[in-house]
C-alpha cells in the first residue's frame, strides 16, 4: 500500500467529509464523532472531549463519544486546573507525557487510575482569545513531534468551527455581504492605483507596486492604504517619487 494511499485514507477523505459537514450546516453531534475518530486514527488516542469554558467563565465538559465515562468524570472533577487550562491561558498545545507530572500530581494519579498515560490539549481558538480546549487521552506512552502537533491543533479548530455554526440562510447572508465588502475594496484599490499612477506619472503596475509596499512600511492592509487616497486624507509627501 502507497504512503499517498494511506494519507489519503487516513487524513484527506476524513477532513473532507468533516469540512463537507461545516459547509452543509450539520449539526455538532454528527461533525464531531469524525474528528474523534481522527484523533483515534492519526494520533493513537484513545477517547476526546472537549472542554469549553460558559459565558460565567466556569469550564464545562463536551463529550465527543460515549466510550470513556470515567474519562468525562475524571474532565469533570478537574475542569479548572489540568492541561486544558495551561492551554487555553497559552493558546498552546500542552502535553502531559508521564502521569508523575510535578504539575498536576493529583490529576496524574487519578489519571493512572483509568489506565491513561498520556494527556493532550490544544486551545479552540476565537479571534485572539481561547474559547476551550480539545482533549486527547491515551493508554500509550506517547510524545508528539511537531507534525502531530500540528494536526492536533488543526482538530481544535474544525471542533471550533462545528460549534460556532450559524444557519444556513445566515451564513448564506454573511457570504453576500464579505463578497460585496471584497468586491468594494477591490474596486476602491483599483482606483487608488490610478490615483497613483496618474499623479506620479508612471504606469499601473509601477503603481500597485509603490502602493503595496508603502502599505507594507506603515503595516496596514492594502484596503485602507487604498481608503486613504480615495479619500483624500493620505499624505502623498510619504510617497516617494520613482527615479
Amino acid at each position: 500500500m502507497s504512503k499517498e494511499y494511506i494519507v489519503l485514507e487516513q487524513l484527506v477523505r476524513p477532513l473532507s467529509q468533516i469540512t463537507a459537514d461545516l459547509v452543509r450546516d450539520a449539526a455538532p453531534v454528527n461533525t464531531l464523532p469524525r474528528i474523534n475518530e481522527l484523533c483515534t486514527r492519526l494520533l493513537s488516542g484513545d477517547a476526546a472531549a472537549i472542554v469549553v469554558r460558559d459565558p460565567h467563565g466556569i469550564e464545562r465538559v463536551l463529550p465527543m463519544t460515549d466510550d470513556r465515562p470515567d474519562l468525562i468524570r475524571l474532565l469533570e472533577t478537574y475542569a479548572g486546573n489540568g492541561p486544558w487550562t495551561a492551554s487555553t491561558a497559552s493558546l498552546d498545545v500542552v502535553e502531559v507525557d508521564r502521569i508523575d507530572d510535578e504539575r498536576w500530581p493529583e490529576l496524574g494519579r487519578d489519571l493512572a487510575a483509568t489506565g491513561c498515560r498520556w494527556v493532550c490539549a490544544a486551545p479552540m481558538v476565537l479571534g485572539t482569545e481561547a474559547v476551550g480546549s480539545l482533549v486527547l487521552f491515551s493508554e500509550q506512552d506517547l510524545a508528539l513531534d511537531p507534525a502531530q502537533r500540528t494536526v492536533v491543533q488543526t482538530l481544535a479548530d474544525l471542533v471550533t468551527l462545528s460549534l460556532c455554526q450559524e444557519s444556513d440562510r445566515a451564513r448564506a447572508e454573511l457570504l453576500a455581504l464579505r463578497a460585496l465588502s471584497t468586491f468594494d475594496d477591490r474596486v476602491r484599490y483599483e482606483h487608488a492605483v490610478g490615483m497613483v499612477a496618474g499623479r506620479l506619472g508612471i504606469d499601473a503596475g509601477r503603481a500597485a507596486t509603490l502602493l503595496r509596499a508603502h502599505a507594507d512600511a506603515r503595516d496596514l492592509s492594502v484596503a485602507a492604504i487604498s481608503r486613504e487616497v480615495t479619500s483624500g486624507t493620505f499624505d502623498w509627501s510619504e510617497l516617494d517619487r520613482p527615479a
